[in-house]
């Protein structure tokens, strides 16, 4: 009878210890230090010959400006509308649609010179920097070729300015004409005004004779009125001497009487007569002051036209004569805000070289010089390995 032998649970083929990570990372490690003279040495090589490229690589500046599309009008709200948006006049500028034009304003050989622009919106504004790089002795070429390009955007958005001060112009001289109207009507209630001054002052003249008239014929009726008097107390005097007379019995009183009664006749017809002048008299004096009365209501009706004629031209007229000139200063500060492309940096040359970058080269061959280095050791002491094991194996 045998033992029964433990039960043993084989272990499965790709299982590796624990500890198999860490000597890998200890062997690279060795690997390493190992060839470290070789990986420094090229590393410092590598490090040394780009330091030595970049410094014979020819140095760029960058020319640099900032522009802003132009004011095309004021909205409603108080914002502006420009005559084309910041993305569209940076596409213009990345797509190169004046790279040609500019070489040949400029006589450039595009084989030996291109032009070559880059453009980004600055954040939360509406302005665009635009960039060109140019080799050291270029840049005074790489300036012209900035202005000029900003001349052809100048030249592009021209007609779209123009455009628009042409509008606000017409709009400011169909203001002017309206004031001129204002004007033309404001003379007319000058020479209503300067009638009716007239029509008052001969009015006043026709016052003046008409009351000289009335004041004769208020002289003329006291006369009269004394006149009958006279002739009253004349006749009661005649009466009285022909009543003294009638009791008289002289025989030749009879002609005396009818001497006393043709006196009598005469001077009763007289008073008669001079009571209906009197009478005419009266009906004149009332005739007078009735004109006189309707001359005077005439001349305030006239003083009453002429206030509100008055009103009229100072505050109903020359109101809105203000407010067309206050619409004439908004159109004309909105005009003057109408611009094509402005320039808010002039083209301007790095005071350093943006390229090349130098640091960033050395480090970048030092960086992968270092790497590249550890994957050649690692693959030589691969290699010698190999060879070590097929050896022990023969």
């Amino acid at each position: 009878m045998t033992e029964k032998q433990p039960s043993q649970q084989p272990c499965p083929q790709n299982f590796q210890p624990y500890y198999e990570d860490e000597t890998n990372f200890i062997d690279y490690l060795r690997v390493i230090w190992k060839w470290k003279w070789l990986i420094s040495a090229g590393t410092l090589i590598c490090a040394i010959t780009a330091a030595f490229i970049s410094l014979q690589m020819p140095k760029i500046y960058e020319i640099s400006t900032v522009i802003k599309p132009g004011i095309a009008g004021v909205k409603d709200s108080g914002g502006f509308t420009y005559i084309d948006s910041a993305t569209n006049i940076s596409g213009k500028i990345d797509g190169g649609v004046y790279s040609k034009k500019i070489e040949y304003a400029l006589q450039l050989d595009p084989l030996e010179t291109r032009v070559e622009f880059k453009s980004a919106i600055i954040k939360k504004t509406n302005m665009i920097k635009v960039t060109s790089q140019w080799q050291a002795g270029d840049t005074d070429i790489g300036a012209k070729a900035v202005r000029q390009m900003i001349d052809f955007l100048s030249s592009d958005y021209s007609k779209i300015s123009e455009q628009k001060k042409g509008y606000y112009n017409n709009q400011i001289l169909m203001k002017q004409n309206e004031i001129s109207k204002v004007e033309t009507q404001r003379k007319d209630i000058d020479e209503q005004i300067q009638l009716k001054l007239s029509s008052i002052e001969g009015m006043k003249c026709n016052i003046r004779q008409q009351e000289a008239t009335l004041e004769v014929v208020r002289q003329r009726k006291g006369e009269l009125l004394e006149e009958i008097k006279a002739v009253k107390k004349n006749t009661e005097k005649i009466i009285q001497q022909r009543d003294v007379l009638l009791k008289d019995k002289s025989p030749n009183k009879d002609l005396a009487l009818l001497l006393y009664a043709t006196t009598i006749q005469q001077n009763v017809a007289y008073f008669n007569q001079l009571n209906n002048q009197i009478y005419n008299l009266d009906t004149s004096e009332k005739k007078i002051e009735a004109e006189v009365d309707k001359l005077n209501m005439n001349i305030a009706d006239s003083k009453t036209g002429i206030e509100r004629l008055n009103l009229s031209k100072n505050e109903g007229l020359q109101a809105k004569i203000y407010d067309i000139k206050a619409q004439i200063n908004t159109l004309e500060l909105e005009n003057s805000l109408i611009s094509n492309i402005k320039i808010i940096q002039e083209p301007e040359v790095s005071l350093y070289p943006v390229k090349p970058k130098k640091k960033l080269i050395v480090l970048l061959a030092g960086f992968i010089s270092l790497f590249m280095f550890v994957l050649l050791t690692s693959f030589i002491e691969y290699i010698r390995n190999a060879s070590k094991e097929e050896q022990g194996n023969e």
